[in-house]
């Protein structure tokens, strides 16, 4: 994709040199946009050709919000906390993933002529796992606290915005070259040279392609017909473990591997060796539906596997185990 002459606006990313970040700053950039990122720390990889600047910290007062928005046309929110291990955990999300996007709200609505779009998750609306399917009318039941401090953020920022002018995003698992977490787990997981006993597992699991996360980031600043809304994104089909690891292997070029043990075994061996949570990642039902974005005119990745498959191509950031 080319680089447009024409600039369409100048776009403020916090957490631009995160794992979302590093693809969605070029793709901006080739849209026409000028890109300037946000962050607490202003060692941006060398692969992100763009200005930092530092991000208040929550406890900022509002004044250094609204200078660091002036000029801008456009907010994109990333920046946030998924995993720590820290004492006070739950007051760390909450300050990190709520009270920043809250201020930025308030500064956004002041200063901002475009779109703020917030990065929230699939955890500010369900579990780790949940039975049936996941659409955006479903009651919101966050079961951690990372999950209930991205539902917090996104009423403040629905009741900070009276102009509407944001879009809410709630993606699901995502893959991509250099992902960290459960599917960078279940990545290394599938480079391992060994049989693996997952064929008989049947747990579907909503995963996103994160340059369709990025397309939708793009569709939400430009489309006014997802202004004030939340919206699940998602591939279009779920997939299992075994459906994910198959992939994973094939883009490593080796066979799949698996062989099929009962899951109720399984599931009793994981209870055995205190791996609950692990087998619900590997087992568990999260199937969500991103059927309303997709009426506004966005358009999901239809084969995963395939793109999985590129995601871990050697030269795109997977490591290979023995």
């Amino acid at each position: 994709m080319g680089f447009h002459t024409m600039v369409k606006g100048k776009v403020l990313v916090t957490g631009a040199s995160g794992f979302i970040g590093q693809e969605l700053v070029p793709y901006l950039m080739a849209a026409g946009y000028q890109v300037t990122g946000a962050s607490r720390s202003l060692a941006s990889p060398a692969t992100l050709p763009i200005e930092t600047i530092p991000l208040p910290s929550p406890a900022a007062p509002d004044e250094d919000f609204a200078r660091l928005l002036a000029g801008f046309d456009h907010v994109v929110h990333l920046a946030a906390i998924a995993h720590t291990r820290l004492p006070e955990a739950a007051q760390l999300y909450h300050d990190v993933n709520c009270i920043l996007a809250a201020k930025l709200a308030k500064a956004a609505d002041q200063a901002i002529s475009g779109k703020l779009v917030f990065l929230s998750s699939i955890r500010a609306q369900s579990g780790a796992t949940q039975e049936g399917l996941v659409t955006e009318l479903s009651p919101p039941r966050p079961s951690d606290d990372y999950g209930r401090a991205k539902l917090a953020a996104e009423a403040e920022i629905a009741g900070t915005m009276p102009r509407r002018n944001f879009t809410i995003l709630r993606p699901v698992l995502v893959y991509g070259p250099g992902v960290k977490g459960n599917m960078a787990a279940l990545i290394r997981l599938a480079a391992r040279k060994i049989p693996l006993p997952l064929q008989s597992l049947t747990g579907q699991r909503s995963v996103l392609d994160r340059s369709a996360l990025c397309r939708a980031i793009l569709h939400s600043l430009r489309s006014t017909n997802t202004d004030g809304g939340i919206y699940i994104v998602a591939d279009r089909k779920p997939m299992t473990a075994a459906a994910i690891v198959t992939a994973i292997r094939q883009g490593l070029g080796r066979d799949a591997g698996l062989v099929s043990i009962p899951a109720g075994l399984l599931h009793l061996a994981a209870i055995l060796t205190g791996q609950q949570q692990r087998w619900q990642t590997l087992n568990g039902n999260l199937v969500a539906s991103a059927a309303l974005l997709e009426s506004t005119g966005w358009e999901p990745t239809i084969d995963s596997g395939l793109r999985i498959a590129q995601s871990v191509l050697p030269g795109n950031g997977a490591a290979e185990r023995d």
